[in-house]
């Protein structure tokens, strides 16, 4: 009897540490991408070191790869702006602010490395490019898209979430 129930109990102990394994590893693999990625040119070479991205609308016209670290990390992101809708053109915005250390390597990414193509992406989703210099004004960028768009609603959502998780209670 003893020794029916310690094979038992062993059993037991590796069904929870086989789940324990599986349940991490999943979640490892289920992990989301955020920050700002340089973006690579498509190549079975880089299939360990990059995955494809899309904007939410999953178009494979707006699919890029991107490597598995981002230059700037969410860390880098210190606030965003309230939405604002702009009847007048037609537009929805915010800002989205970085800290001083994320901002200055923006600033030298755009201006140094000629054809260089940026995104912000957030959860494995392209928000948006980030081209030149001009596109920081005082520490942050614009996010902007037609009128109460849902694309913009929904970064600004999942940055802001992503920002306060941050601070502390």
């Amino acid at each position: 009897m003893l020794k029916l129930n310690l094979t038992i109990q062993i059993h037991l102990k590796i069904l929870a540490i086989s789940g324990l394994v599986i349940f991490q590893g999943y979640s490892f693999a289920q992990e989301m991408s955020s920050g700002v990625f340089l973006t690579m040119k498509s190549s079975k070479d880089y299939k360990d070191y990059s995955i494809k991205i899309s904007t939410r609308d999953n178009s494979e016209l707006n699919s890029v790869f991107i490597p598995l670290e981002p230059i700037i990390s969410v860390e880098e992101f210190t606030k965003v702006s309230e939405i604002i809708n702009e009847e007048k053109h037609n537009q929805s915005y915010f800002y989205l602010s970085f800290s001083t250390g994320g901002i200055e390597k923006l600033k030298k990414i755009t201006t140094n490395v000629e054809g260089v193509e940026l995104v912000l992406v957030v959860n494995n989703t392209i928000i948006g490019y980030i081209k030149t210099m001009s596109s920081i004004v005082n520490k942050s960028i614009l996010i902007n898209g037609p009128i109460r768009s849902p694309d913009v609603v929904w970064a600004h959502r999942n940055l802001k979430t992503m920002i306060e998780s941050r601070k502390k209670p």
